[in-house]
């Protein structure tokens, strides 16, 4: 993960992928996700990335206020050149409880999942490439691969039955084989096509009958296949259904909340100290 000045390591990549401006991703929707700082603290063996992601077509938004029964609004504005922001660090442990693993904890912020974010640690994996001697001594070059695993800590099944609910089912996909031809004025980006919720979802035919449709529309080029969830502690989770998913083990990462001592803004141009020490002490929990 770390390494001495010069040495082949992850945060090595990192930090040359941001020196050639390479640390920014485009969303299907247009928004930007980028990099905008990498923190090391050799001593706490915590290493913090920053992410960005910003919304150039957002509308401004407007605030309202009621006291007692009158209603008021305020009207934000931004500037000509300015863009809807949030940010959230990714907080990872530098010692591997694993072979090549290590423990992580993301700040959770609309737009900003481990999927989104991992594009850009695995677009600086992939352009940082490096030598080795095969079995039969030749020189060959390769890179290193990123995966997310995540700690499976939430059931399906136990959530619908404590008072979760699913509102719908959401399939992506960006090879869209029947897009009408623009003839050469647009390219299709992404197509969504949302489904409604029928039947009882807490029962074992019910979830069969997902998985089962899931790898069906996979073969019909759909990249994505996700669950809209509202929790039982007022809580949403949009969660996607892994391809090796077995009808009675639908699972995901369920949020933790944490507490600071104070109010923080929805984005920063640093890293927050009170949110590394909250997620030291979640991964510390193992």
């Amino acid at each position: 993960m770390t390494a001495t000045e010069g040495e082949l390591s992850v945060l090595e990549a990192l930090r040359v992928a941001q020196r050639n401006k390479k640390v920014t991703v485009k969303q299907p929707n247009g928004d930007d996700v980028d990099l905008i700082a990498i923190v090391h603290d050799a001593r706490a063996k915590l290493l913090t990335l920053l992410f960005h992601r910003t919304s150039p077509d957002a509308a401004d938004p407007a605030y309202r206020r009621v006291v007692e029964d009158k209603v008021s609004l305020r009207q934000t504005t931004k500037e000509r050149d300015e863009e809807q922001t949030v940010s959230a660090h990714l907080v990872i442990d530098t010692r591997s409880f694993d072979a090549g693993a290590y423990n992580a904890a993301l700040e959770e912020m609309p737009g900003l999942s481990l999927s989104v974010v991992k594009q850009i640690i695995a677009g600086a994996l992939n352009e940082y490439k490096y030598a080795y001697e095969d079995r039969k001594g030749n020189k060959q070059e390769t890179y290193s691969t990123f995966k997310a695993l995540g700690h499976k800590s939430e059931n399906l099944t136990d959530t619908l039955k404590n008072k979760g609910s699913i509102n719908y089912l959401t399939l992506t996909r960006t090879k869209i084989p029947d897009a009408p031809d623009s003839e050469g004025i647009a390219e299709p980006a992404l197509e969504r096509l949302r489904y409604k919720i029928v039947g009882d979802p807490t029962s074992k035919e019910w979830l069969a009958g997902l998985v089962k449709f899931a790898n069906k529309v996979r073969e019909d080029a759909w990249d994505d296949v996700s669950l809209d969830l509202s929790l039982d502690d007022d809580r949403h989770r949009t969660v996607k259904l892994e391809r090796e998913a077995e009808a009675a083990e639908i699972m995901f990462v369920r949020a933790e909340q944490v507490f600071v001592s104070r109010d923080l803004p929805p984005c920063t141009m640093e890293v927050v100290p009170e949110l590394i020490e909250a997620a030291k002490k979640l991964m510390a929990k193992g």
